[in-house]
């Protein structure tokens, strides 16, 4: 009876996070929508990859969206306030609340959107792996090549399970190698593995023990999601998981050691 109470609690939490969730994406939908254009023709973006990283992005942009979406959530605050929050942030100061902070980094995603609607009308190749890049990751397939954010998150594609990262800052999607480690290149089945959980079907957590990290697949083929930044949230149990699991060998191997 317990555990029936406590996964309703669970499943009630997580259906209230999507509804405050939901109603921040439209109000960036409706803003890109309205000023996108606008604050697009004055993006300056880069040769060369990655074509417009997060501290390039206009602050007024990032405020105005920021402001639209405290007012949906109810809160009152001005817009001098948030450049005074913001130049914390970039001092390494995090004074706000966690849900002034969730509206800040969708803010942040809305205004990066934009340059990534530039770019996917453009198309960029697919990334190949690179072995000299092995210990930065920030060079290599996981960087995104728009905002130069690192992702963890990869898509088998329909029809053919064709494999692309999702970037959950800016939504920009590119190609990438079918197999292997995304962060090493490993093709080593042996040592790539692939964790699944009844709970969360169509998605796959991969542990590269040679490089000793980890990322998400998702089959879109088996799962349709809309909403690939959502899905990444509602799994992150998995995430936690694969973090302990992967705690637990290091722990072992000292042990051997």
């Amino acid at each position: 009876m317990t555990a029936e109470k406590n996964q309703l609690l669970v499943t009630e939490n997580l259906e209230q996070a999507y509804q405050k969730y939901r109603q921040l994406k439209l109000e960036v939908d409706e803003w890109i929508r309205k000023r996108g254009s606008y604050w697009l023709a004055g993006l300056s973006m880069n040769k060369e990859s990655p074509y417009l990283p997060i501290t390039d992005l206009p602050q007024d942009a990032i405020i105005e969206l920021w402001q639209r979406l405290n007012i949906s959530a109810k809160v009152e605050i001005t817009d001098l306030k948030l450049q005074e929050l913001w130049e914390q942030l970039k001092l390494g100061k995090n004074t706000m609340n966690p849900e002034m902070a969730s509206r800040f980094q969708m803010a942040v995603s809305g205004v990066a959107k934009l340059a990534s609607q530039a770019v996917s009308e453009k198309g960029v190749p697919e990334q190949k792996f690179n072995p000299r890049a092995s210990e930065n990751p920030e060079k290599n397939v996981v960087a995104c090549p728009v905002c130069g954010e690192i992702s963890t998150l990869a898509v088998l594609t329909e029809p053919d399970g064709k494999r692309v990262m999702h970037c959950s800052t800016c939504s920009f999607e590119w190609p990438v190698q079918r197999t292997g480690c995304l962060f090493c290149g490993s093709e080593d089945s042996k040592k790539l593995l692939y964790f699944d959980n009844e709970a969360f079907p169509g998605i796959e957590m991969g542990v590269c023990q040679i490089c000793g990290q980890y990322f998400k697949e998702i089959d879109g083929r088996k799962l349709s999601a809309v909403d690939y930044l959502w899905e990444d949230m509602r799994t992150l149990p998995l995430n936690y998981a694969t973090e302990r699991w992967i705690e637990e060998q290091v722990r072992k191997d000292n042990q051997i050691n």
